[in-house]
């Protein structure tokens, strides 16, 4: 085998496994939003407006302190797996993952025991004395949440066991749905929050079995403490991710805050809220494959093989415009039918903003491959600075384009500040690679994106509402059919795709 053909067959066992890890995030995402809208429903439905008014402030308070006694350690240990995986030095990696779990479990015990404390006087604060007790048990779960989300999924990214984190997560939606049993037998908001607990162990339980088979792994080398030299490169990698999440978390309350504030009635939250959860959706594909990739990333720059890194950072460009492209121009055009046929259209308001934080989600969509680079080089503090830049804009923008426009302006700004956020982004990130995008294949794909949107736009017109999902579905299949036909969609990208649901297994053949 010579060069070019090993270096081939290297590039496309990392596709395999970048398909297979991308599988598991995809479906991960499914279960979860489809679990927590059932969920919701039942909530809303057996608790009534009061009691899930106060299930919900007592939610975003643990949701908050959760926040901040994670420390953002989660992305250190997801950053020191990769590399040191890279140089197969596993002594100094089973050492970081116990020094980062170590951590961890102190700054939860002590977050719990600051929420614990405050519990009384928030309570106080929106005189509801029941919200103590909820809070001081919401508290509780802060560890077991922390073992799980900030550490645990983690380590799965930085071993590339993406696999692992759809178990874990599949467990978690599993229980959820008995805590909508607990809800349909009348124990209450309290057997409820109190439930939470119990999903946090058994789920933690589940998250440190699956770690403990990867560190297993590792046997091989005696472990070894990290030098000061290389801790302390994780420690300010660290404190950059932690800066970042404050900023993302606090900063997109912010703008909801100001919203409630200036708007005229609520339904204007409402309308944006509708236009944010719908325009996520056009993020996925380029998450899952982002997610997936970070190892990759790692792996070929630290190893300097930018030849690699070259070709697999195309291909996964030409993937997410695949998909990114022709899910914006699709959604722009069925966004009124969208939003009709899942919230009925006394929530048509929604439409403006959907738009406006779908194009937004686009570009952070279709540019998260490249800028994902800072921070699988080890880069962090540059996903803070951006952080801030997008903070910074976004509330400038967002004290003067609110009170006038309210849900529209609030869309306004996410677009402004994801703006800032990825120019900045670009900026660092064009200081260690070349950044090249594959215009031609981009133009093929949007030419067929609109071509599909053509047909989308007709069928709209002319049939019933409740047919939407099938003219959605019939749309894409056309849309695949005219990247095949272009060339864009090749042989060896649909025996890629094939692998990616897992069809490879049923079918004995290659296209």
């Amino acid at each position: 085998m010579d060069e070019t053909d090993e270096r081939a067959s290297e590039i496309e066992t990392e596709q395999s496994l970048v398909a297979s890890n991308s599988l598991y995030y995809f479906f991960r995402f499914l279960s979860k939003s489809f679990i927590a809208f059932i969920v919701s429903i039942f909530l809303v439905r057996f608790l009534g407006s009061i009691d899930y008014g106060i299930y919900t402030i007592a939610t975003i308070y643990w949701a908050m302190f959760t926040t901040i006694a994670l420390l953002g350690l989660g992305n250190a240990v997801q950053y020191g797996i990769a590399k040191y995986r890279v140089h197969n030095e596993f002594g100094k990696l089973n050492w970081l993952v116990k020094h980062y779990l170590m951590i961890l479990i102190i700054s939860s015990i002590l977050g719990s025991i600051v929420m614990f404390v405050l519990a009384g006087p928030i309570a106080a604060a929106y005189r509801v004395p029941q919200m103590q007790s909820l809070i001081e048990i919401l508290a509780l779960g802060i560890v077991f949440y922390g073992i799980t989300e900030g550490f645990a999924t983690n380590v799965y990214v930085g071993y590339q066991k993406i696999k692992y984190t759809f178990f874990s997560g599949i467990t978690f939606d599993a229980l959820r749905l008995v805590q909508v049993a607990i809800v349909f037998f009348g124990l209450g908001l309290l057997g409820v929050i109190a439930f939470y607990d119990v999903i946090y162990i058994i789920v933690a339980a589940v998250a440190l079995y699956f770690v403990y088979k990867l560190l297993r792994k590792n046997k091989i080398q005696k472990e070894r403490p990290v030098p000061k030299k290389e801790l302390s490169e994780f420690h300010r990698y660290n404190w950059f991710s932690y800066g970042h999440n404050l900023i993302s978390y606090f900063y997109g309350s912010a703008i909801v805050l100001i919203l409630g504030v200036f708007a005229p009635n609520l339904s204007s939250v409402s309308f944006f809220a509708v236009g944010w959860n719908l325009a996520a959706l056009i993020a996925m594909p380029a998450s899952a494959l982002s997610s997936a990739f970070f190892s990759t990333n790692t792996k070929y720059f630290e190893t300097k093989q930018l030849d690699k890194f070259y070709g697999f950072m195309n291909l996964i460009l030409r993937y997410v415009s695949m998909f990114t492209i022709p899910l914006l121009i699709g959604g722009i055009i069925a966004a009124g039918p969208l939003i009709s046929y899942f919230y009925r259209s006394s929530f048509l308001g929604a439409e403006t903003p959907f738009i406006i934080v779908m194009v937004a989600t686009f570009l952070m969509a279709l540019f998260g491959p490249l800028t994902n680079i800072v921070s699988a080089i080890g880069k962090q503090k540059y996903v803070l600075y951006s952080s801030v830049a997008g903070a910074v804009v976004g509330l400038i923008s967002t004290l003067i384009l609110v009170p006038i426009f309210f849900a529209t302006g609030a869309a306004f700004v996410i677009l402004l500040s994801s703006t800032a956020i990825l120019t900045v982004n670009l900026y660092f990130t064009s200081k260690y690679i070349k950044i090249t995008l594959p215009y031609f294949v981009m133009l093929k794909i949007t030419i067929a994106s609109l071509l599909m949107g053509g047909i989308i736009y007709i069928l709209d017109k002319t049939v019933s509402l409740a047919l939407l999902p099938v003219i959605l579905i019939g749309s894409f299949v056309l849309y695949l059919f005219i990247i095949y036909v272009m060339g864009v969609l090749t042989r060896k990208d649909i025996n890629f795709f094939l692998k990616l649901s897992r069809l490879d297994k049923f079918l004995h053949f290659k296209i």
